[in-house]
């Protein structure tokens, strides 16, 4: 049996992308204006499936995963950095767009020209 993700190995582009990824902000702090830890790769689904390398978003470790940190509790991550997605799609996509606003969002920190992703 085959093992890994649908989406299969990145190209040296796909790569490329998800390292600039990495060494910005996270995107859902920077619609907050407050500064971030490193993000995390985050891939657009559709159908419960990995859309592609390509359709991929930086997410700090609290709005990717619910990690709590700096001593604080849920509670004050929530209120300070917004809803986690981990915590539930439709409280993070009301507080930070769609997953096609939020690809349009992570293309211009990179530069790239928006790109349509499949629904």
């Amino acid at each position: 049996m085959k093992r890994g993700h649908p989406t299969g190995k990145p190209t040296k582009a796909e790569a490329a992308r998800m390292d600039a990824i990495k060494a910005g902000p996270c995107i859902c702090c920077h619609q907050r204006g407050i500064s971030s830890w490193a993000p995390e790769i985050h891939h657009l689904l559709s159908g419960s499936r990995r859309i592609g390398h390509h359709a991929s978003v930086g997410l700090c470790a609290w709005h990717h995963r619910a990690v709590i940190s700096f001593g604080c509790t849920g509670a004050e991550m929530r209120a300070h950095y917004g809803p986690s997605l981990n915590e539930g799609s439709k409280p993070f996509h009301a507080a930070f767009g769609s997953d096609t606003e939020m690809l349009a969002q992570q293309n211009a920190l990179l530069g790239i020209e928006p790109t349509e992703i499949a629904a």
